[in-house]
């Protein structure tokens, strides 16, 4: 095998080319709709001025009551009960909630025009004996092969550029329309089960209404428990009882007349 001889071959162009593309973009949105159902209910004329400040007192030390402002609020799944310290109102809520999502589009037609020379190299091998039977003028064919398919893929890299550059100029005003669209359908969609799930909720408000004053009774049955208690070392009551079985509270106590 003598000296390898190489031969390069460079291949210049003048590209001027139309090209007309449709840039679209998409946003997706989420939220969640939610529904809720009450009963509001007043205690002012139920329940008497030392049971309801004993209430107040026992709702503080009550498991799972949390005061905010002037509302205490106990939470279950699928709702809460609260008592309104300051209306004396007790408010049983079912709530539901689902997550939901929408998705809005843009699109715009964009178009230019590239007017540019491209040049591409491409090379072959050859020897001086020629061996493996390789003459020096296939040795240039290769070399303009190559040069040609060079040429060809710089072609494609000048109009994908061209049509990037172009595409990112629109970019920022396509996502903006494609996220206003997306946040009109949210909105529909949320106005919608929304108000399905309010439907929902009022038809679970019973079960939820159950559960919630079950929880506020016991808390109840300990104000009137203290309440009762109060009176009877305020007469100086003799022989104070207190039995609790089966969820039946009773107060035995003697006051001398």
């Amino acid at each position: 095998m003598c000296n390898p001889r190489r031969i390069d071959v460079t291949a210049t162009q003048h590209l001027r080319e139309a090209w007309e593309d449709e840039v679209r973009r998409v946003a997706t949105l989420s939220g969640a709709a939610t529904g809720q159902a009450r009963i509001t209910e007043s205690l002012e004329d139920t329940l008497g001025a030392p049971t309801l400040a004993a209430l107040a007192r026992t709702l503080d030390e009550a498991e799972g009551w949390v005061l905010d402002g002037d509302v205490y609020r106990y939470a279950m799944e699928g709702g809460y009960v609260a008592y309104h310290a300051d209306t004396r109102e007790l408010e049983i809520v079912a709530e539901l909630a689902e997550q939901v999502s929408a998705t809005g589009e843009a699109a715009q037609t964009i178009s230019g025009e590239i007017d540019q020379d491209i040049t591409a190299a491409g090379s072959g091998t050859h020897y001086d004996d020629n061996w493996g039977g390789i003459t020096a003028e296939d040795a240039r064919r290769e070399a303009e092969r190559q040069a040609q398919l060079n040429l060809a893929a710089a072609r494609e890299e000048a109009l994908r550029a061209a049509r990037g550059e172009a595409a990112e100029q629109h970019l920022a005003g396509l996502d903006a329309t494609a996220r206003a669209a997306a946040a009109a359908e949210l909105d529909r969609i949320l106005g919608e089960r929304s108000a399905a799930l309010d439907v929902a909720a009022a038809e679970v408000l019973a079960t939820i209404g159950v559960r919630g004053r079950n929880e506020f009774h016991r808390v109840l049955a300990e104000a009137y428990r203290e309440a009762v208690l109060a009176y009877a070392r305020m007469r100086g009551a003799d022989g104070v009882q207190v039995v609790e079985s089966g969820g039946v509270l009773e107060i035995e106590f003697e006051i001398q007349a």
